[in-house]
Parts: C-alpha cells; sequence; structure tokens
C-alpha cells in the first residue's frame, strides 16, 4: 500500500497492490471511502491504537533511513478468523514535476503458523510467573528433597524411591508430607507442574 501524506499527515492511499485488493476484497477507491471506518472493518481495535503509535513516532522522526516494523492481525476478505501480518513502513521522497512528496509505503506478508507461536509464547510467560510466584518454596527445599519430587514427578512409588536411595519406606512418607507441606502441591498435576517448572524432571 502506498499512503499520501501531507507533511507527516496520513491523509490517504493512492495505491494497493492486486494481492491486497482480493485478499481485503476491497479497491483504493473504497478504503478512501471508508476513511477511519476502513481500521475498524480490517483490524482488531487494541492493536490498532498501539500500531498508530508507533507510526506516529515514526513519521515524527522523519528518518528516511529507517523503516518500522510491527505485527498486525488482518480479517481477510470470506475468513472468519484474523491472519497474522508482519508490516514493514518506509518513508519515501518522490520527485515529481511539482516538486518532491513525501509517501508512505506499507510492506504486508501474511506470517503462518503465528497462532502456535503466540500460543507459546503465553505458555512461556505464564511458566514464568509459576517460577516467581513459588522460587521461595523451591529455596527451602533440601538437595534430597529435590531428589525425592524428581522421582515422584517421574512415577514411582515409596516402595521404589526408599530401595533406589537405601532408605526405609517411612523416612520417604516422612519427606513426602513435609514436600506436601513445603510446597503446597496437593496432587500429582500440582507436583509434576513444580518439579517440570524448576528442571526436576
Amino acid at each position: 500500500m502506498l499512503q499520501e501524506l501531507d507533511g507527516i499527515q496520513p491523509i490517504g492511499c493512492s495505491y494497493m497492490n492486486k494481492w491486497g485488493c482480493e485478499h481485503l476484497g476491497t479497491c483504493v477507491e473504497e478504503i478512501n471511502e471508508l476513511g477511519e471506518a476502513y481500521y475498524d472493518r480490517y483490524f482488531v481495535p487494541e492493536e490498532i491504537v498501539a500500531n498508530f503509535e508507533g507510526i506516529g513516532h515514526y513519521l515524527a522522526a522523519g528518518d528516511f533511513d529507517k523503516q518500522y516494523n510491527f505485527f498486525q492481525r488482518v480479517k481477510l476478505y470470506g475468513d472468519n478468523d484474523c491472519t497474522w501480518f508482519y508490516t514493514v513502513c518506509k518513508l519515501l521522497k518522490v520527485k515529481n514535476s511539482t516538486g518532491t512528496n513525501n509517501k508512505l509505503v506499507l510492506l504486508s506478508s501474511p506470517v503462518m503458523g503465528m497462532d502456535n507461536l503466540i500460543t507459546r509464547v503465553n505458555k512461556t510467560l505464564d511458566q514464568d510467573a509459576y517460577i516467581r510466584t513459588h522460587y521461595r518454596k523451591f529455596a527451602t527445599l533440601t538437595n534430597r528433597e529435590k531428589e525425592i519430587i524428581s522421582l515422584l514427578a517421574n512415577g514411582k512409588s515409596t516402595k521404589e524411591i526408599a530401595q533406589q536411595l537405601f532408605l526405609s519406606p517411612h523416612t520417604i512418607s516422612t519427606h513426602r508430607k513435609n514436600l506436601i507441606y513445603k510446597i503446597e502441591c496437593h496432587s500429582f498435576a500440582e507436583l509434576l507442574r513444580f518439579a517440570i517448572a524448576f528442571d526436576l524432571v
């Protein structure tokens, strides 16, 4: 897409390639007629606010050697779900018979698999929050208790752990009770999550 500028203010779209028009189910004339409604129709409102802010800072800087890049979701024509795109914005000086005009070029490319990436990032952030919340509990554990958590998380029974560590089943049971109290994990699923978070499995 090519945006016309009045100084650093976008004033309208003068070009969109065939691929863009077909995938949005529109044309340059309709985009300009829609005005602000263009953004409501094709983009996610919260993301548009952030992207506008970033583009605004980029235009205000007026550095023709730099570009501004961002990810955005786009509602393509006929699709129920949004598609992730990576967009590059670049300021251009175009010389013509009347002088030099500033223009803004936007190149958007679909990013396949972005939803899976976002899911993985969110899981990582959740894991990081879990570790920060439970780190003090982890710090109170002895090396023996960490070893027992690891064995429990790997599905070992009290009897099997006792045999492997050359301890009595009674001693292992006592350790288990202490562990439950210290880390406040009252189910195998909770214990397994704790063990995975702190690399004990």
